[in-house]
This record gives structure tokens, sequence and C-alpha cells, in this order.
């Protein structure tokens, strides 16, 4: 099996401002953001973008000890996705977006949002497109929380910060490989990898519940409008039910009235 080396990296255009985990060798695609935009205020804590060099289906999904993490990122069908989060910004991502969709690549993408214009160091990000599917992007600005990281492949990017263990971004990156080592569909990986930071500890802030707050995406190259799967779940009061096992019920849904 071919593999690529994990970068625990922000741009190579800027010194490194947060900690971040140490990174491992890996391979495939991880994916996560799409069309929508949400308030400049919102929140995440663990998230993944996945490219299929194959399919070209790109995915992202989320979750987090918040109202709602749904919008930190967004897909350019057959081109690219782009997450911003920890107090993520909208003009960022639309910025992410708008060169995303003329065809730079994620290093130039995570320069410009650089701009002080943006509050980068309150922020994360993560860029991964189809053109540059080697050389995913990331950046993680010193004023987010110090449990932080990101970890990259070819095609992927794994991100998080207010993690509760240090074991999370590797143990969903894990996920990922196998399954894509097992050839499950970019939707089925996307659910796992989040139930393996679910199990990893999750958002520090909620404890034993993990999650308030989570969601998957997946696009198509075709998909004009909007993406084929969105699926979220959020509102969960705190010490409820677990948001990750609850949208795991939505996506076996959706499997049974979708899929043969």
């Amino acid at each position: 099996m071919k593999k690529y080396k994990l970068h625990a990296t922000e741009s190579q255009h800027h010194a490194s401002t947060g900690k971040l985990y140490q990174s491992d060798p890996m391979r495939f695609s991880v994916l996560l953001a799409c069309f929508l935009s949400i308030s400049t205020t919102t929140l995440a804590t663990w998230s993944i973008i996945i490219v299929d060099p194959v399919t070209k289906e790109i995915g992202i999904a989320g979750a987090s000890c918040t109202y709602n993490c749904y919008g930190i990122g967004q897909i350019i069908p057959g081109k690219g996705a782009i997450i911003v989060q920890a107090m993520s910004n909208k003009d960022a991502r639309r910025k992410g977006l708008n060169m995303i969709e003329a065809g730079a690549s994620p290093e130039k993408i995570i320069a410009a949002l650089h701009d002080p214009l943006f509050d980068p160091e309150k922020q994360q990000y993560a860029v991964v497109t189809l053109s540059h599917l080697a050389t995913p992007a990331t950046y993680t600005g010193a004023a987010t929380h110090t449990s932080h990281g990101t970890l990259t492949a070819a095609g992927v990017s794994v991100q998080g910060n207010t993690l509760a263990s240090e074991e999370e971004l590797k143990a969903i990156l894990d996920a990922v490989i196998q399954g894509q080592q097992d050839s499950l569909r970019i939707d089925e990986i996307l659910m796992r990898a989040l139930e393996a930071g679910s199990t990893a500890g999750g958002d520090k802030r909620c404890g034993e519940q993990r999650a308030t707050s989570a969601f998957l995406m997946v696009a198509k190259p075709t998909d004009k409008r909007k993406p084929y799967l969105v699926l979220q779940f959020f509102g969960q009061k705190r010490g409820g039910l677990n948001a990750v096992s609850l949208l795991r019920g939505k996506y076996e849904r959706w499997k049974s009235k979708h899929q043969s």
C-alpha cells in the first residue's frame, strides 16, 4: 500500500504559532465542508475533509459541544472544500471558496487567510482540493484552545480544538484509512471517523456526552445546487445523548432509503 506522510503543520508560508500534535504516515482523503454559511461565531471541535480521487466525491463532517457546528465548512463540488472552525468566520470561508473555485492551491488559500481582516489567530483552517490532492493545507491560530491540532495526508485533513485527548486526531485518521482499505463509501467513512473521535474523547467540554451537535455532507462532482447528502443533529442539551450517536441513527435511516 502506498503511504503518504501526514503533516501536523500549518501553511508552509508561515511559522507555526499553534501547538500541533505529532504526525504519522498515512493515506487517503478526507474532506469536510459544503454550500452553507452560518454565523461568524460558529465553533467546532473535530472535523474531517475527504476527497475521493476515484469518484471525485467530496465529503465533510464535524462534531462539537456547541449548539450547532453545521456551517463551519463548505464544498465546491468537483473542486474542493474548506473548513473554518474555532471562532469560525464566514468572510474567511467565502474568501477560501472563491479561491477554490478559481483553482488556487491549498497553500495559497491558507496564506491569503492570514490576512488580519479574518482574525486568523482565533481560527483553525483546513483546505483540500481535487487538483492539488497531495498537498492539503491547514493552519491553527495561536489564540485557539491549547488542546488542538491537525493531521493531513493526500486528499485528507483532520483537525480539532478543545479536544479531550491527544489521541483523537490519529484515531480519526486511523478510522478513515481502515474504511478506505475496506472499500467503504465516503459517507460511511466520514461517519466512522466522527465516531472514532467521539470514542477517543470528543469535545472536552461535554465530558461523557462527547458532543451536542454533529453533521455530515457529501457532494458528487455533478451536484449543482446542493450536496446529495446532508445530515445534521443540533441543539442537544448538555448531559443528554451524544449527538454523534444520534447522527448515526439519522444516517442509518438515510441508508435504508437510498442505498440498496
